[in-house]
């Protein structure tokens, strides 16, 4: 795998990249791309087939503006744009911990619903710690058979019991707490959900905007890391201006191999590095405590 971190920026040094309009400096085995404006998309193309980059974080602002006209002319290339939401499925336990706390609320006294369709690449061992930890845990997919062998295995070695239902009217109607795994909004759109549920959405961006839903929709978070993480990412650009910290803590996974480790490695090598979450992320910005704690009260 190698990364390149693409940012915009005035190329001032250098003949040859004052005439290209591309500046490329190498970090660690990855590569860090300036690139002073939308002309010289072509030539940046170039240089990432070139450099052999099959992985791609955008700055803030190249992600606000032509992120997919480039994606576009590298798309006989097979190129993986990180954007932050694999490290938010790595942290969905944290999420709804994160929101228990501001709630005053364990999750010894709630239920917990997890939404998902059928996906041959879902590793199903995520749901453990949802299942030991919860007052009771709601199992709401198309993937009945392959849930019935774990709700099975659950009663018969360990005593626990697990709901499985994918009833477009009952199953999520009393939720508050959803934890949409890869639906999509037109897919998530068929359920009748509790007006005030909240929506922590991994892997779509969605924005549940049922004229009668007054809950809450996650789509993103942020986080604080370390301070050898921090000088480490001040190296690629500013942290305030330039990019968004999951997204370079979520390269910083991939380059050590995560794809090839097993899930409880990876939450190991999450909770080692000291990953906190600081905020989470609706559709109209940062949610505040107290729309949480508003929300608890309903």
């Amino acid at each position: 795998m190698v990364i390149g971190y693409i940012k915009q920026e005035k190329i001032e040094s250098g003949f040859f990249q004052k005439i290209l309009g591309i500046e490329i400096k190498k970090f660690d085995n990855n590569y860090i791309i300036a690139i002073s404006n939308k002309n010289k998309i072509k030539i940046l193309t170039k240089y990432i087939e070139k450099l052999n980059i099959d992985t791609l974080v955008f700055s803030k602002e190249l992600d606000n503006s032509f992120k997919d006209e480039i994606c576009l002319l590298l798309s006989k290339k097979k190129i993986n744009v990180l954007n932050g939401k694999k490290l938010m499925q790595y942290m969905d336990f944290e999420i709804v911990k994160y929101i228990l706390n501001k709630q005053n609320t364990t999750m010894k006294q709630e239920d917990i619903y997890i939404v998902f369709k059928k996906s041959q690449g879902l590793d199903l061992n995520f749901l453990k710690r949802f299942i030991q930890s919860f007052k009771t845990t709601n199992i709401v997919t198309n993937d009945i058979e392959r849930l019935k062998n774990v709700q099975d295995n659950l009663l018969e070695n360990d005593g626990i019991l697990i709901a499985v239902s994918n009833n477009k009217k009952k199953a999520l109607k009393r939720a508050k707490y959803i934890i949409n795994v890869n639906l999509n909004k037109e897919e998530l759109e068929k359920y009748v959900i509790n007006r005030n549920s909240i929506i922590i959405n991994l892997q779509e961006n969605v924005k549940y905007d049922n004229p009668s839903f007054d809950g809450i929709n996650i789509n993103y978070f942020n986080i604080s890391c370390p301070d050898e993480y921090v000088e480490k990412f001040e190296q690629i650009g500013n942290l305030e201006t330039d990019f968004d910290l999951v997204k370079l803590y979520e390269s910083i996974l991939l380059c050590s191999g995560m794809q090839k480790l097993k899930l409880e490695e990876v939450y190991e090598r999450i909770n080692k590095d000291d990953i906190k979450i600081i905020e989470l992320i609706g559709n109209n910005g940062a949610i505040s405590d107290e729309e949480l704690q508003k929300n608890h009260e309903l």
